[in-house]
């Protein structure tokens, strides 16, 4: 059964063109063009097409001055990210993610949060900004939305042991990894800092 993940067309998305990097402004309306316009489309067929980005709820996991550290196995199924690490916990929306909910990326966020990690319960997760980057392959047919959800501990565990590892790590280890970084996580420890003041 081929996979379907939620896209978006890039015109709409960026009616007046397309920014770089991480910008924390109008994450409503991106919300809201996404409820609106936001359709499944095979996998298979959208990765390589740029005229469409599949929205990917990005989330970093926050206790106090700590980020969680995941790094990607080779099991990852994104093979273009492997080996990498990432202060993101994400991926893509599946029809099975969304039901009715009026809120798809929420829906798909909540999904794959729970999905890839066991967190301790009374976490909230907000929306603080939005990740493109069309300087890359990977990037070109993806954006992200970003989530910080702020713990009350740090008794998390890694579900897709296959797929991941992690750990907490202070804001000098994010330094020292920061060049192994992801592209994503890079943008988002450059405009917030390795523990976000959002």
């Amino acid at each position: 059964m081929r996979e379907e993940v939620l896209v978006v067309r890039r015109a709409q998305l960026f009616p007046a063109g397309a920014f770089h990097g991480f910008s924390s402004e109008g994450v409503e309306r991106y919300l809201a063009t996404i409820a609106a316009h936001a359709v499944f489309a095979p996998r298979d067929r959208v990765e390589h097409d740029p005229s469409l980005k599949q929205i990917i709820p990005y989330v970093v996991l926050r206790h106090q001055q700590s980020i969680f550290l995941v790094r990607r196995t080779r099991a990852g199924s994104e093979e273009r990210l492997r080996e990498k690490f990432s202060i993101g916990i994400g991926g893509h929306i599946n029809p099975a993610d969304v039901g009715d909910a009026i809120d798809p990326v929420e829906a798909g966020m909540r999904r794959e949060l729970t999905e890839e990690v066991d967190v301790p319960p009374g976490w909230q997760a907000r929306a603080v900004g939005v990740l493109n980057d069309d300087k890359e392959a990977v990037g070109s047919v993806h954006f992200g939305l970003v989530y910080v959800v702020d713990l009350p501990s740090t008794d998390v565990r890694v579900r897709e042991t296959a797929k991941l590892y992690g750990a907490f790590a202070t804001p000098e280890e994010l330094r020292e990894v920061y060049p192994r970084l992801e592209t994503w996580s890079q943008f988002v420890v450059n405009a917030i800092g390795p523990a976000p003041q959002v």
